[in-house]
């Protein structure tokens, strides 16, 4: 059976981004773009409203958060 929140990878936390900004990101996710082999970018608002750019993957019985950052940081 699958977790219903995801798991947050050290990984993602390289950016500053609060676990807590990302779980409500992952959770209120307004569009999605599948990049292949299992990794899906997600797009959702922070706690205060920012958009955040997020990284997902799925383990066998998670969610698992691998990325997270600010749009306007993508270089």
């Amino acid at each position: 059976m699958m977790q219903s929140e995801p798991v947050i990878s050290e990984c993602a936390y390289k950016d500053g981004i609060d676990s807590g900004d990302m779980v409500h990101a992952f959770n209120k996710a307004i569009t999605a773009f599948d990049l292949g082999e299992g990794f899906i970018v997600f797009v959702g608002p922070a706690l205060d409203a920012p958009l955040l750019e997020f990284g997902n993957i799925t383990s066998t019985d998670a969610q698992v958060i691998v990325h997270a950052m600010k749009p306007d940081q993508a270089t």
